[in-house]
């Protein structure tokens, strides 16, 4: 089967997946620091609002505790109740920010293994290929983004149309 007969016929040998297949540590974690690396800028970006905002809040909620404070009571009610409300605030936005890091964190990634993780085994199937292993398929994980499919299909097909001509050009024994 050539390679235009496997794409008119849409045959998706990406799906075939070799039982003996099996992802490696090394595979699953393929160039981590690209993942750290977007989720420490994304991170940083972050830090960098949030301490903004937060001094902002302060210093908008300082100045209206000094007024209050400016009305000469000793016993300032509204006070005491305005800088006991503000440190509420702070713990709130700090937990909703450690909640924050922790999900952005879980997406950055996720993303990058569905973006990146196709990388590894169009790589393999290359290596395979140079070496004269025509019989090497591509398999993607169900999880990958879909557009790496066409990608995949046509190495497949590249695949089998090497292995083809190959057979044909061994002698008969």
């Amino acid at each position: 089967m050539s390679q235009p007969d496997v794409l008119a016929n849409n045959v998706s040998v990406t799906s075939a997946r070799p039982a003996s297949h099996k992802r490696k540590l090394a595979d699953t974690l393929w160039q981590p620091f690209a993942q750290y690396k977007l989720l420490t800028l994304m991170l940083g970006t972050t830090v960098i609002v949030a301490f903004a905002l937060g001094i902002f809040l302060y210093l908008a909620f300082s100045n209206m505790i000094g007024i209050i404070d400016s009305q000469g009571n000793s016993n300032n009610y509204y006070g005491d109740m305005i800088g006991t409300q503000l440190i509420n605030i702070f713990r709130y936005c700090g937990a909703l920010f450690t909640l924050y890091v922790i999900l952005l964190a879980a997406v950055c990634i996720t993303y990058t293994h569905r973006v990146a993780g196709p990388i590894s085994p169009f790589t393999r199937h290359i290596d395979a290929l140079n070496t004269g292993n025509y019989a090497h398929r591509v398999t993607l994980r169900k999880n990958d983004l879909p557009l790496y499919n066409e990608h995949a299909d046509k190495l497949n097909a590249l695949a089998i149309t090497l292995e083809t001509q190959q057979a044909n050009l061994k002698p008969p024994n």
